[in-house]
């Protein structure tokens, strides 16, 4: 039963943070708010056995859709490419 380790998790939220920092309509409360709420998700992911890129990245969607309304546009295709990066590492150990 794969799972994903702390280490990628963490760069998929980082990817998820780093992408509120460049949308420029939300002032500081607001980001502050959405990267909490992208934190709370790490325990969610982890605790996923035999993940898949589509399957995670749907959830993510639907989890955080504030996020992904306001991010730039190619940033699914970036965080499409990181999961199946992600979950093939895992299949291949």
């Amino acid at each position: 039963m794969p799972r994903f380790d702390t280490r990628d998790v963490k760069e998929i939220l980082d990817m998820l943070e780093d992408e509120i920092s460049f949308i420029p309509k939300l002032d500081r409360i607001e980001k502050m708010k959405m990267r909490s709420k992208i934190r709370k998700q790490a325990n969610w992911i982890l605790g996923w056995s035999n993940p898949t890129a589509e399957v995670i990245y749907q959830k993510l969607k639907e989890r955080l859709s504030d996020v992904f309304s306001l991010s730039a546009y190619g940033f699914d295709d970036k965080l499409k490419r990181l999961l199946k990066k992600k979950t093939a590492s895992l299949y291949s150990k």
